[in-house]
């Protein structure tokens, strides 16, 4: 379940602290606000199966599928790295229901740093670290 939450996490966000790259664009709160389709290119945004971060101005956010949160929790951003703390049920997660459906009233706590690179004004790639698995995804943002 770890690994797909970190998969699902990431789908979103981060970069590598142990390379040095060129930002375009500031990863900010500003910059953050809003909602950010995981993939590549914005058409999947609002699409049936779309995966999504919303993350809202009092520092909450909720990630899901379809319209449904599968998470939900806090960020922050401290220096280049965004930090989420959230709450997750693998009961939620579309993919891999009918496999965790037992767990469906089974929350986990869980820690994720997200390490933006390639930042540009409507998308950006990030890596996902959650314990000591890592994944890169690309967000872009839904108009």
């Amino acid at each position: 379940m770890r690994g797909k939450l970190l998969t699902f996490s990431i789908l979103l966000i981060v970069a590598t602290c142990f390379s040095s790259i060129a930002i375009a664009a500031e990863i900010s709160p500003d910059y953050l606000h809003g909602n950010w389709v995981i993939g590549t290119t914005e058409q999947k945004c609002g699409a049936d199966d779309s995966e999504y971060f919303t993350f809202n101005k009092n520092t909450t956010f909720e990630a899901g599928r379809s319209g449904k949160a599968e998470a939900v929790g806090f960020w922050q951003i401290d220096g280049d790295i965004v930090y989420l703390v959230f709450i997750a049920s693998g009961g939620f997660f579309q993919d891999i229901h009918a496999e965790l459906k037992e767990y469906a009233n089974e929350f986990d706590y869980f820690k994720v740093k997200l390490i933006p690179f390639n930042v540009e004004d409507n998308r950006f790639e990030a890596v996902g670290v959650l314990g000591d698995e890592t994944n890169k995804g690309v967000a872009i943002r839904c108009k």
